[in-house]
Formats: C-alpha cells, structure tokens, sequence
C-alpha cells in the first residue's frame, strides 16, 4: 500500500512540474497568433504585472490553455474586469512598438 501511495505521489509531482507556466501558456498563444517571441513575453510579462492575480490566472486559462478569441474573453469579463484589463493596453502596446524599432 505505501509503495502504491508513493508512485502516485511520485506520479502527481512529475505531472505538475511538466505543467506550464501561465505566462508561458499566454507567449505561446501570442506567437500562435503571429506575433514575435519578444513581444509576446513582454505583453505576457504585462499582463501578469498589471492584472489581478485572479484575472491574470482566468486569462491564462482562457487564451492559453483553452484557445479562446482575446475579444470574445474580454467581452465575457465584468465591466470592472474589462476596465481592468484595459488599463494595461497602452503597456501592452509598448510591447509591440518596442519589438518594431529592430526591424
């Protein structure tokens, strides 16, 4: 019994650390989306910088794990949340011009 009870602890924490990052969960859709690596960790860096911790994480969820349109996420949110994640477009923003000045 404790050798089964082990391999399956043993089975959990491998599996959580194969787990992405939320913030590597946003990049990678961001460059799914065509966007450049640079500036898709810059806007995912932003939003985990600016946003609430829960709407970061529900953000993550949405965009990264579940491939969901960014607009239809955003219309989804509450008038509060939706202002929330309108204070970080300007930043966000920045992200893309700053990825333009190289090319």
């Amino acid at each position: 019994m404790r050798v089964l009870t082990l391999s399956c602890l043993c089975s959990a924490m491998l599996a959580a650390c194969s787990q992405k990052s939320d913030r590597e969960l946003l990049t990678e859709a961001c460059i799914a989306d065509g966007e450049a690596p640079e500036t898709c960790a810059c806007i995912s860096g932003v939003m985990e910088e600016k946003l609430s911790p829960d709407l970061y994480r529900r953000t993550a969820a949405a965009i990264g794990r579940e491939r969901r349109d960014v607009g239809d996420f955003v219309e989804s949110l509450s008038m509060s949340e939706q202002l929330e994640f309108a204070g970080t477009l300007s930043a966000m923003i920045s992200c893309e011009l700053s990825g333009q000045e190289g090319e």
